[in-house]
């Protein structure tokens, strides 16, 4: 046991860091309402309900929202071509 190489904690690091770009990326790029929807829910913990009350929408429309978001930033794990150039987005 022990620590890893050091390689291996540099990647470790580096892919963390990518992942986080990426999501980063994801979420300035995605649409204002689904953004929206995320920072309420996630950021100012607000459940479907105080998110669709906020944003003057329908319960239904602010689960579309959050899903929709939440699917996007899945993305973010996704290792192949970064979103824009070609890949997933």
């Amino acid at each position: 046991p022990g620590e890893p190489p050091a390689h291996e904690e540099l990647e470790h690091k580096v892919r963390h860091a990518s992942v986080a770009a990426r999501a980063d990326y994801i979420v300035h790029s995605m649409p204002l309402p689904l953004r929206r929807a995320l920072e309420l829910a996630y950021f100012q913990r607000r459940d479907y309900r105080q998110t669709a009350a906020d944003l003057g929408v329908t319960e239904d429309e602010a689960r579309r929202r959050l899903r929709l978001g939440l699917q996007l930033l899945a993305t973010a794990h996704d290792t192949g071509t970064p979103p824009g150039h070609g890949g997933a987005v």
